[in-house]
């Protein structure tokens, strides 16, 4: 059902593309004519800046120092995060530590009477 509909809609839109553009409306795209096609030029143009773009100025200079410690911001901010990744990374390693000392008291709760370790004496003065 959903393909039928689907097939339907776009035939619909296909069909009244045409009527909702207006005659007078400025083509963003236009084939190229056989002239067009074989000039270069038509093709590629040569642009160039205004002088006054061109000349460094105050404005740009200090958008060229504000770039500047942005970046110096970004790149310190970056080493920030890789020592973040750098603790997560212990912090993994240590909880599979723990993890394998969980592993073997699980095992050691487990064993018979005469397999346990041995408990530690108790301290003088306690009964």
């Amino acid at each position: 059902m959903k393909k039928v509909t689907l097939i339907f809609a776009t035939t619909v839109l296909l069909v009244s593309g045409t009527g909702w553009t207006a005659d007078d409306a400025e083509a963003t795209i236009r084939l190229m004519g056989v002239a067009e096609a074989e000039l270069p030029d038509a093709v590629t143009k040569h642009i160039t800046l205004p002088e006054h773009l061109l000349l460094e100025t105050e404005d740009q200079v200090a958008a060229v120092k504000q770039a500047e410690k942005g970046l110096a911001k970004a790149n310190e901010r970056n080493e920030h995060g890789n020592k973040g990744q750098e603790r997560a990374a212990e912090a993994r390693e240590h909880a599979a530590e723990m993890q394998e000392k969980a592993k073997e008291n699980r095992k050691h709760r487990g064993r018979s009477k005469d397999d346990r370790p041995t408990p530690p004496e108790t301290p003088p003065g306690r009964n």
